[in-house]
């Protein structure tokens, strides 16, 4: 190996194959579902722990990262594992019969307990639910006796909960489809809350039921503290700030979503006007992570020729608006969307380019479209110039006849494979084309991005499975579908490759692994030999700890001596403005330098104080969409928004702005420059007063200013003509005249001096009376000028204020947004926030690494998560984790709404008052 010292530039460096471990495997039957059960950060150890369950249903686990494995003995036969999704150090295994196993140290022990009943295995629900903050809390879901049910009835899942990890059981719901705990969401919750879809017999010979949701906070023992929320629903999830519900609406034809940022109270969500809500059709959930519900709803189902239109709300969750349209999705209902992950609101999605020809039976032409500003705007992917073999490609610059389109989410193998990783911050991978459009999987070429999406580049030829390691100081390409025995990695993220061999013989690669932190510098590949694909599983252990021993080092002082340089991300090639009101500063290892980084650096590395606002700050308001030239208009046929139903909202709110087109977008924290949405303020009822004095209302002192200021503009204007008529009849003289004396040019008591005067204020009054009648109407009618505020009468709790570079006293902070106090920023029901705030606390969000948890959970991992959609992510594992899990049944998860027609012209029967309806 040849390369510079620590510090220096890499010139080259040539890796000898002994310096990397490889250490093949070989299990019988297929790799059903693996896990990692990553260490905490900070906590002792250096285990890298693994587990999976093979078709033959043998559980083996790994602590050194599969390069030796141990068998899980258990007397009946397993058929789920269950990592804990917010302790990493808690996992289940669940068997065919009454008894699961429990270790709480990452596989090292098991206890084994019974559990009340066998799992119910007749449906999707998953066998187990788990609680955010208490390790020991879980719900399980078990198989009824159905034998002794009356006839008609309809039989469910019987739901016990335990608070010692399942030594001990209590009954809850019967009959029931699924429980879940419900914590962690905007507002605080009692940590005792659980919601419930229970099932109600539909009367009569109709074995049909309702399917009901109620909550508890004392795990449903007293009915008459049970709360019933809806009483026929399609399903509900919760996800990071929100509950939100899918029912049937009063009409019983079309459905209705619900959304509660608080357990309790609930607001009917409003669509767009020119979306009608069916029950024959489907959403999909698929990000809430940026403080706003991001939905993909269903416009044409037709099989083959699945696309809809994706809406994102307010902070609420109530308000939504068309964030883009003709959206790919495949027939269980996943879409081709992709979050960056690291990095705030940037936003990858598959449109439909031919979606008329796609509703008639043509295939679906796809192009790949990318966001700067969490949906707001949307541009095509920005081609390379060349290939890599030098070559140029068949076009320069993103337009509508060229850009680079990347194969989505709907064709990924394993939900977990994402473009991005939270700790190789700026980095994605895919693989696509550059064209018109979206060519064949086989056709295609693998691409990287070092800016988050900004500028691509194609890194090889062909198609690669790829994986991040050490934070993105390796990353590692393996060749698919293609049989191959060999992998390319790089060190400077893609200027140069090296190949290895990790096989004797040519096998398929199904996938590759690290740590879902992609911390390490150790990978699995997992691969089927050609002789026996399908009965022999091969798990290849390789290991990069030997190609290097020298750490990365932060040096601020020495920036030559410093391995990281500090990277902003940017909207446009070298653009260094903001995002999101603020400029946010990453630490990356330069791509050149030859080290391993090892411990995980806390990222963003600094966030700037505020910036001024600027069009990306905004999106468009409900009842508006945005144009082709980029502005917001409001949709034909409906009027703006009334805003003024804030106020109902929130007693406590002192005003509210007329609507303009636009609103901010709730992830923004811009302050001054361009104002779009708050332009014309208006009083509240019953606060005019308080308005009046916050924007200086017509007091005493105010008034004496207004009378007097006509007599000072008659001094003004006296003085002007005076001067000005003087010069004009004097300009040179030797002497007074008695003629100039008697007209008054030279004397105080001339002929001119009353007119002017009285001139002058009569000219003065009429140019000051519209500005006395304004404030006279304002103090009157509690209306008040523009001003960029949010005002509310109580003050605000100062425990709601952090910096904006701060997250629990470190670890800078993505959704600190203005400070609103508590007691009054109440979200739903009784208290809405302003669309554009929301609460500044962020102890129990989820982040781009994965769930955030609160300060007495122990062990917490920080994983990427698997999935931001909804029904691509079930609570319950997959049977094969190398095929997408398809969406639970309409009965048992969440069904999603969708409209009609994507059209601008509003349906036939519509509420035109203002306040869009679904």
């Amino acid at each position: 190996m040849n390369c510079a010292g620590h510090g220096a530039n890499l010139i080259q460096v040539e890796i000898n194959a002994d310096a990397i471990d490889t250490v093949p495997v070989q299990f019988d039957g297929r790799i059903l579902e693996y896990y990692y059960l990553e260490r905490a950060p900070g906590t002792k150890g250096t285990d890298e722990t693994v587990i999976l369950r093979t078709s033959m249903g043998v559980v083996q686990i790994s602590i050194d990262h599969g390069k030796t494995w141990k068998e899980v003995s258990s007397a009946n036969q397993v058929i789920a594992i269950y990592p804990h999704p917010y302790v990493s150090d808690y996992v289940f295994l669940v068997t065919s019969t009454n008894q699961i196993l429990v270790s709480t140290n990452r596989g090292q022990k098991w206890a084994t307990y019974k559990t009340p009943n066998a799992p119910n295995t007749f449906s999707s629900v998953p066998f187990l639910s788990f609680h955010k903050s208490r390790p020991d809390w879980v719900i399980w879901h078990g198989q009824m006796d159905c034998t002794k049910l009356p006839a008609g009835t309809a039989c469910g899942v019987s739901t016990h909960y335990s608070k010692n990890a399942g030594k001990s059981w209590t009954a809850m719901v019967e009959p029931a489809l699924d429980c879940m705990f419900v914590t962690g969401i905007q507002q605080p919750t009692d940590e005792n809350l659980v919601f419930c879809k229970r099932l109600l017999p539909a009367g009569g010979s109709n074995v049909q039921t309702y399917v009901q949701l109620i909550s508890s906070t004392e795990f449903f023992k007293n009915e008459k503290n049970t709360q019933v929320h809806f009483n026929d629903i399609y399903g509900f999830a919760v996800q990071n700030d929100f509950v939100i519900v899918a029912s049937v609406a009063n009409d019983r034809a079309s459905m209705r979503a619900d959304v509660s940022v608080d357990g309790t109270t609930f607001a009917e969500a409003k669509f767009p006007p020119d979306f009608k809500v069916s029950v024959t059709q489907a959403y999909t959930i698929l990000d809430t992570s940026t403080k706003a519900i991001l939905m993909h709803v269903t416009v044409n189902q037709n099989p083959g020729a699945e696309y809809g239109t994706v809406l994102k709300s307010n902070s609420n969750g109530t308000d939504y608006v068309t964030s883009l349209d003709y959206v790919n999705r495949d027939v269980h209902g996943y879409v081709d969307y992709e979050r960056m992950q690291g990095i705030e609101g940037i936003l990858l999605m598959n449109t439909v380019s031919n979606p008329v020809e796609a509703a008639g039976g043509a295939q679906k032409k796809l192009r790949t479209k990318i966001s700067f500003n969490d949906g707001a705007t949307w541009s095509y992917l920005i081609p390379p110039t060349i290939d890599s073999q030098g070559n140029p490609t068949s076009c320069s610059g993103a337009s509508e006849l060229c850009s680079l389109n990347l194969h989505g989410y709907t064709e990924r193998e394993d939900v977990r494979d994402t473009f991005s990783s939270g700790s190789a911050v700026g980095l994605m991978i895919g693989v696509g084309n550059v064209g018109p459009q979206l060519t064949t999987y086989g056709e295609g070429n693998t691409y990287l991005t070092r800016d988050a999406g900004l500028t691509w580049a194609e890194i090889k030829k062909g198609t690669f499975m790829w994986e991040y390691g050490d934070q993105g100081s390796i990353i590692v390409l393996v060749a698919s579908p293609v049989p191959t025995n060999t992998l390319q990695y790089t060190f400077d993220e893609g200027s140069t490759w090296q190949e290895l061999q990790f096989n004797d013989e040519l096998v398929t690669v199904a996938d590759i692994s690290t740590v879902p932190s992609d911390t390490s510098r150790k990978f699995l590949i997992h691969a089927h030999p050609q002789a026996s694909y399908g009965d022999k599983t091969l798990m290849i252990h390789v290991d990069f700890t030997g190609t290097t021993a020298t750490k990365c080092k932060i040096d601020t002082k020495n920036a030559k001596n410093d391995d990281f340089e500090l990277w902003t991300p940017a909207k446009t090639p070298g653009d260094t403005s903001c995002l999101f009101g603020h400029k946010t500063e990453y630490r990356r290892k330069i791509p050149n330098h030859f080290c391993y980084i090892g411990d995980v650096i806390p990222q963003p590395h600094s966030v700037s104080t505020n910036c001024t606002c600027e069009r990306q700050d905004y999106e468009c308001d409900a009842n508006y969409r945005l144009a082709n030239d980029g502005s917001c208009q409001l949709v034909p046929g409906y009027n703006p928004p009334n805003h003024a139903q804030q106020c109902a909202e929130n007693p406590n709110l002192i005003e509210y702005f007329e609507p303009t087109g636009y609103r901010r977008i709730p992830l923004t924290t811009c302050a001054g420059g361009l104002n779009l949405d708050q332009i014309t303020s208006k009083a509240c009822p019953n606060h005019e007063k308080e308005f009046g004095k916050l924007h200086g209302g017509m007091g005493g002192f105010t008034i004496f200013l207004l009378v007097l200021l006509p007599f000072c503009m008659a001094g003004v204007i006296a003085y002007v003509l005076y001067n000005h008529y003087y010069g004009q009849y004097g300009q040179i003289r030797l002497g007074e005249t008695d003629f100039d004396m008697h007209i008054g040019l030279g004397t105080e008591n001339g002929l001119l001096k009353y007119p002017i005067v009285a001139v002058s204020a009569v000219v003065a009054f009429v140019s000051a009376l519209p500005m006395i009648v304004q404030q006279l109407v304002n103090s009157r009618f509690g209306r008040g000028p523009s001003r960029p505020s949010r005002l509310y009468r109580s003050e605000i709790s100062s425990r709601n204020s952090f910096p904006l570079g701060s997250r629990n006293g470190g670890v800078a902070g993505r959704y600190q947004y203005a400070p609103v106090d508590e007691s009054e920023g109440q979200g739903l029901n009784g208290g809405s926030l302003h669309d554009d705030e929301m609460l500044a606390s962020d102890d129990d969000s989820d982040d781009d690494f994965g769930h955030m948890i609160p300060p007495d959970a122990p062990h917490v991992n920080l994983p990427a998560p698997s999935s931001p959609q909804l029904s691509a992510a079930p609570s319950s594992p997959p049977a094969d984790i190398m095929t997408p899990p398809s969406p639970a049944s309409p009965d048992a998860d969440l069904r999603p709404v969708s409209p009609e027609i994507p059209a601008l012209d509003p349906p036939t029967s519509v509420d035109k008052s203002g306040d869009s309806q679904p």
